[in-house]
């Protein structure tokens, strides 16, 4: 009885008590705010304490911009592809060309063509063997500046000081040793053009203002090896970039029929070819060439790695190889989407076609069941 009777009061006096609660804090309270605010007059001075006019503020320039503007800046090196009819020679420079015709050459029937024809010596590098090349020099020599020609395995040839209608024949001539050749106008137009020349103050061969410096009266063929291995590194990639959109066009066809009916209708055969076309220039990019790193007969001598490195940042091939292989995911997820849409496509014939065997089937049993229904039928007839 006592414990409901304390509830009853409880419930009673609480909002009194609230009340008075609530009047005892804020009477607490306006001291403190009158203590804080003295007068109405001082509110607005107070305020410019804590209240910064801005208005009233001159941004000064700080020394630090200043500064930095005697800070040299660094830019980025780009690389645009030389055209042979806008190349404009200085006196003493000579050409320099690479193609990429190929996936790579047969070296070995290469080496016996060159002895047979008996223009061209065949021969290896002076100094040891770096690489799967051939090094070939003319038989006949034209002006003091000798020739050179360097047979990649990879499929790439670099020119030293042969005319354009010297390296079409020679061009012409390795055709059946070629694997996989690429298309003429591809390689034709996926060229890499330099010029070098010889520097009488020069003590060491380096890359300067888009030419090859070589040092006068010393055997420059290991120099020579590097620059031209990085000239064809730059003319391989470059026909793989034509090969890309190739591709890109063909898959293009598609997209733009799905973006205007809304389905597209593809063979699933010809989706997988062209897979398998992209997957194959990846693994070659990424796998089988050194595009994406210093390859191993650089590592034991810094002085050509570095004129190699020189050159392949002059081509910009790092960025080229990241974008390519961008561009190479693109494409893939694409045609995996085409694929995935061609599975479909056949998963959704094929439950028609069980549904039509279905349907058929109980079409069949509909009329045995009506023959066995008549049959019933016709036996007390044919009884009587």
């Amino acid at each position: 009885m006592t414990v409901y009777l304390s509830r009853f009061v409880i419930r009673t006096l609480r909002p009194a008590l609230q009340s008075r609660l609530v009047t005892t804090c804020f009477s607490d309270i306006k001291p403190a705010a009158n203590a804080f605010f003295p007068k109405k007059t001082d509110v607005f001075r107070i305020g410019q304490q804590f209240f910064r006019n801005y208005s009233l503020d001159n941004i000064q320039p700080t020394t630090m911009a200043l500064d930095n503007t005697s800070l040299p800046l660094k830019k980025k090196t780009s690389y645009k592809k030389v055209v042979l009819e806008d190349l404009t020679k200085k006196d003493g420079q000579y050409l320099t060309l690479a193609y990429a015709t190929a996936y790579r050459y047969d070296l070995k029937a290469l080496r016996e063509g060159l002895l047979q024809q008996k223009l061209y010596e065949p021969g290896t590098l002076n100094t040891h063997e770096v690489g799967n090349v051939v090094v070939a020099s003319p038989v006949y020599s034209v002006g003091d500046e000798p020739r050179e020609i360097i047979f990649f395995q990879e499929g790439a040839v670099v020119f030293w000081n042969c005319t354009e209608l010297e390296a079409n024949n020679v061009l012409d001539f390795i055709r059946p040793y070629e694997v996989q050749s690429y298309p003429r106008d591809v390689v034709t137009r996926e060229r890499e053009i330099m010029t070098y020349q010889y520097q009488i103050n020069a003590k060491r061969c380096s890359l300067q203002e888009s030419s090859f410096v070589l040092v006068p009266n010393s055997d420059n063929s290991l120099e020579r090896y590097s620059f031209s291995h990085a000239m064809a590194q730059s003319a391989r990639l470059g026909a793989w970039e034509a090969r890309l959109e190739a591709l890109a066009a063909s898959v293009r066809a598609h997209t733009e029929r799905m973006e205007a009916a809304g389905a597209v209708h593809v063979e699933k055969k010809e989706v997988v070819r062209k897979l398998g076309e992209l997957l194959s220039l990846r693994h070659r990019i990424n796998v089988e060439s050194d595009l994406l790193d210093t390859p191993d007969c650089y590592w034991e001598d810094e002085r050509l790695e570095m004129l190699y490195s020189s050159t392949v940042a002059y081509f910009t091939i790092p960025r080229r190889t990241r974008v390519l292989n961008e561009r190479l995911s693109h494409c893939v997820e694409l045609l995996e989407l085409l694929s995935s849409w061609a599975a479909d496509r056949h998963h959704v014939r094929l439950e028609w076609m069980v549904i039509a065997l279905i349907m058929a089937e109980v079409l069949f049993e509909l009329l045995h069941c009506f023959e066995r229904y008549v049959w019933a039928e016709r036996q007390p007839e044919l009884r009587h």
